[in-house]
């Protein structure tokens, strides 16, 4: 009965140790990850809403995402509005809207105000700052801006 019992027990870890060296094994990075702005034309947005400078992002099933850039970012868009990007900017995506985002500002006159949607419509991206918003070409987002 003990010898029975013995390999009994002797199966059994070695059945938890095969499991176990089965999950610590790390499964494969997708090696087609798109690039956040390639990701966003899959949404109908052109690449340029974004700066240069994205290292990485996540994009959850519910349309959720966190975008990070290597550093803050200061732009200027049509030569007369200052952007600013945080180095993490999220939202929920889906075809020709964001919306809820976070950490883009535009300064308004004096004050900076948040950037909260941006929808599409057609050939003109429509920006929402608070109770302000302004509508601009596609074409003008055609490429990433760089950082100042």
């Amino acid at each position: 009965m003990a010898r029975h019992t013995t390999l009994l027990l002797v199966a059994i870890v070695a059945i938890l140790v095969t499991a176990t060296a089965a999950t610590l094994v790390k499964a494969p990075a997708p090696a087609d990850k798109p690039m956040a702005y390639e990701m966003l034309g899959r949404y109908g947005f052109p690449p340029g809403i974004l700066p240069e400078g994205v290292h990485d992002y996540e994009l959850r099933l519910d349309g959720s995402f966190e975008v990070h850039l290597s550093d803050e970012c200061k732009l200027r868009i049509d030569s007369q509005y200052d952007v600013h990007y945080n180095t993490r900017v999220t939202g929920n995506i889906k075809n020709d809207t964001i919306s809820g985002l976070k950490g883009i500002e535009v300064k308004v006159f004096i004050a900076w105000v948040s950037i909260k949607e941006v929808g599409r419509d057609g050939d003109e991206l429509r920006l929402h700052a608070g109770m302000i918003s302004k509508s601009f070409p596609v074409d003008a987002f055609s490429s990433s801006p760089k950082c100042n």
